[in-house]
């Protein structure tokens, strides 16, 4: 079993296309000021939840966070904070920005993604992470990187001990992964969860606004001044007239709740962003859209709270 490509097979123009509209965003948020450093923000919501549902504190949990991705914050975070975590993503990360990674992520991830790292990180990324230490340090502990928590693995082939993790987590991944590969690694991490563990999933779902992962709809578009769009509101689910440089399984929220309630109860579901797109959902646009319900329409990214059925 294989996850999907985390590039898709667009036309050189189009790709080249996205890039510049990718440039001219970075280059639009550094004119802002510094991002909070929300994936820090992320751990603080995981222990609340921990906690409300019967487990242990995050301090004392055994984590797994599938799909750290290119930018592994929380990960690093708990680890510098003396979590017991484990992540585990397709892709090799590029940690120091060292010679050596950058060629074990070219032979892994290929040169696309390899460019797009070594941009990003030379040009864009350097007052990201100094926001991300910063708040780190004012939590009373330095940025530590243990190479030996970044697995490089299909999530569904790891070898864990049933019963041996508290909290699994997921943000922004599961809308990119092949359904039938869904299917099964929901059930692997049923398995691999304790009693009284929680899996803690939050997809961006299809059917929201930023769904469609055109990146002029992405999530921090909204914040931009002067934001012109060639695409309109929910276009993947209208025109669909351009296609994202990447792999979506198209689930709903709905489809999300019939593959979680198989192996787990869904204990809540939590909107990140609830009004994110509403003022584009003008009454022509809602007619179009009229198949959809505003609880998928207006889902974007939405946490499942998860706990295995005995």
């Amino acid at each position: 079993m294989k996850f999907a490509p985390s590039t898709a097979d667009l036309p050189l123009p189009a790709k080249l296309a996205e890039g510049v509209v990718l440039l001219r965003d970075f280059a639009a948020r550094r004119r802002l000021a510094p991002a909070a450093p929300g994936d820090v923000a992320d751990l603080d919501e995981y222990d609340e939840l921990l906690r409300r549902h019967g487990g242990p504190p995050l301090a004392r949990a055994r984590v797994l966070e599938i799909g750290y991705g290119a930018r592994p914050f929380r990960l690093i975070a708990m680890r510098s904070l003396g979590v017991d975590a484990l992540g585990v993503d397709a892709e090799v990360p590029i940690l120091a920005g060292t010679r050596a990674e950058y060629r074990q992520a070219f032979r892994r991830n290929g040169l696309e993604r390899v460019v797009k790292s070594f941009v990003r990180r030379s040009l864009f990324d350097r007052r990201e992470r100094a926001a991300f230490r910063a708040e780190l340090e004012r939590r009373g502990v330095r940025e530590r990187i243990d190479r030996k928590a970044f697995l490089v693995s299909d999530a569904a082939e790891l070898e864990l001990a049933s019963g041996s993790l508290d909290l699994i987590t997921s943000e922004d991944v599961f809308e990119h992964i092949e359904r039938g590969s869904l299917e099964r690694l929901t059930g692997r991490i049923a398995e691999w969860l304790a009693p009284g563990g929680l899996a803690l999933i939050r997809p961006n779902v299809f059917t929201g606004i930023t769904g469609g992962h055109l990146v002029e709809w992405y999530r921090h578009s909204f914040q931009l001044p002067g934001r012109g769009r060639r695409s309109e509101p929910w276009e993947h689910l209208r025109r669909s007239r351009w296609q994202p440089n990447t792999y979506l399984n198209e689930l709903t929220r709905a489809d999300y709740r019939e593959l979680f309630g198989r192996h787990f109860q869904i204990l809540d579901e939590v909107v990140k962003l609830p009004d994110l797109g509403r003022e584009h959902l003008t009454p022509d646009v809602a007619a179009e859209l009229s198949a959809w319900g505003l609880d998928e329409l207006l889902s974007n990214q939405v946490l499942f709270v998860l706990s295995p059925r005995s």
